[in-house]
């Protein structure tokens, strides 16, 4: 975890029947003895917007449990380009795939809103896995379908211009996010542009009627048009 974020992260702050979040969880959902046996050992942590939860290339510890708010996952490329690789909600899971493969992060996870979380050290997650072996084949049932997100995700990036990722990129936004703002920089890390593209892009759509822009505010007026645009 953050060294900056020490002072936010209490052990056991809040009880596990107290998240709103345990019956999204594809670990805690699976058995009522689960949350009960992470109960001890788990730690509670809160971050404001922006901030970072681990860094890329550090040792995962354990995983992180999101249990109010929205994190991205960021890659910089070599360019010094951010990319969002992935938005993780309530009852998602952060760093499996690094904790289990016995790597490093290959991302940065950072606070899109006011985030709180769940840690839990590897020892206890991995008893988990021992005891109730049928959890194992659910996180990796998950791993399989985010592989092939991922996968699609990657080709959509190279057959896709920039004003087609765009039009993908609020619709998903909508779809999975439809209460969070998002920021033409957040825009344009998750379509893979530049955020001056997505402002042009975003006042073309708007004068085609595809949407309206409000401030930070995006309304999507024709979503069938606007799918159609997407390559949908």
């Amino acid at each position: 975890m953050s060294s900056k974020k020490k002072n936010d992260c209490e052990p056991n702050a809040i009880s596990c029947a107290m998240c709103g979040a345990q019956s999204q969880n594809i670990i805690c959902a699976t058995s009522p003895g689960i949350p009960e046996a992470l109960e001890k050992s788990k730690i509670n942590c809160r971050y404001k917007r922006d901030q970072v939860i681990f860094y890329a290339d550090n040792d995962p510890l354990g995983l992180f449990f999101v249990q109010r708010g929205l994190v991205k996952l960021e890659r910089v490329s070599e360019d010094g380009a951010a990319h969002t690789l992935r938005i993780v909600g309530p009852g998602g899971i952060l760093g499996y795939r690094s904790l289990f493969a016995d790597e490093a992060y290959h991302a940065t996870a950072i606070a899109v809103d006011e985030v709180e979380l769940c840690f839990v050290p590897k020892a206890d997650i991995l008893n988990v896995f021992k005891s109730h072996p049928d959890v194992a084949l659910r996180l990796l049932n998950h791993v399989a379908k985010d592989l092939r997100l991922a996968e699609e995700r990657w080709v959509d990036q190279m057959d896709k211009g920039a004003p087609e990722r765009i039009a993908e990129a609020l619709i998903f936004l909508q779809d999975h996010f439809h209460s969070q703002t998002w920021t033409r920089r957040e825009i344009a890390e998750w379509a893979g542009t530049t955020p001056e593209t997505v402002m042009r892009t975003l006042a073309q759509f708007e004068k085609e009627g595809l949407i309206d822009q409000s401030g930070r505010q995006i309304q999507i007026l024709n979503k069938d048009s606007l799918k159609a645009k997407a390559s949908l």
